[in-house]
């Protein structure tokens, strides 16, 4: 009777035991399957992608010049008169932009008041490649290297709302440099988010976007710098959201 008590003792306490470790393993697959899903949801388990779609502006010009030094001569006409005077080279020469517009229709509308004018505008759209990186990214890198490359356009959109309030004297210069220091400001503050998370991420094409926002940080620079004594700075605004859309341009060409 004593072995009989003692084997089934032992059998009770191996029943528990066995018990009680599957309930042990089942809660640590749980809480790992949980983590696991969080990582997926939440982090690093796909690619993500931050990027900029392709777009198109439409741009009108007046003059085009063979030579660089007629372009740069038409360049500072098309300025005095408040155009930007950007210069872009085409497949047949050099066409002397004054302005730039995300509606052709109204680009077409300042064609049409031109002629009224007896001044013969010309439409030219130009096509912006998309940018986009795809890599293994949280919310908050997604979403900061998104801001990153979409902050182009939207300085383009900025500067472009800022040159039209100078020409219909909504601003003067002085309020419109107010204006752009905000503008500079939530620039800075997106830069510097951007440089905070990927300067010690830098793959090549990230350096490129590193090494393109500053060349933004300098054109704004400059525009804020800059004083009307040759150009009206509304002309020094268009010219400068063309830099802007031109630094676009080549980044999209290098990644």
């Amino acid at each position: 009777m004593t072995k009989n008590f003692t084997t089934t003792k032992k059998s009770k306490f191996l029943t528990l035991f066995i018990t009680v470790l599957c309930i042990a393993i089942c809660l640590s697959c749980a809480e790992l399957f949980s983590s696991l899903i969080t990582v997926g949801a939440f982090s690093y388990s796909k690619n993500n992608e931050a990027k900029q779609q392709a777009f198109s502006l439409y741009s009108i010009y007046i003059y085009t010049a063979q030579t660089k030094s007629q372009a740069d001569e038409m360049s500072s006409i098309t300025r005095k008169k408040n155009g930007a005077g950007y210069i872009y080279q085409s497949d047949t020469g050099y066409l002397i932009l004054t302005s730039c517009y995300e509606n052709q229709n109204d680009a077409q509308k300042v064609i049409a008041n031109l002629a009224e004018n007896g001044i013969e505008g010309k439409l030219l759209e130009i096509k912006y490649d998309e940018i986009k990186f795809t890599a293994k990214l949280n919310e908050t890198e997604k979403n900061t290297l998104t801001q990153s490359v979409q902050i182009y356009k939207n300085l383009y959109k900025k500067l472009y709302d800022l040159s039209v309030s100078v020409d219909t004297n909504l601003l003067t210069e002085i309020k419109a440099k107010n204006n752009l220091n905000d503008i500079i400001k939530d620039f800075l503050s997106k830069k510097q988010d951007f440089e905070s998370i990927f300067n010690q991420r830098l793959t090549s094409a990230i350096l490129k976007l590193k090494i393109s926002l500053g060349n933004l940080s300098t054109i704004l620079d400059n525009l804020y710098e800059y004083s009307s004594i040759e150009f009206p700075y509304s002309s020094q605004i268009k010219n400068s959201y063309f830099q802007i859309l031109d630094e676009y341009s080549k980044l999209s060409k290098s990644i």
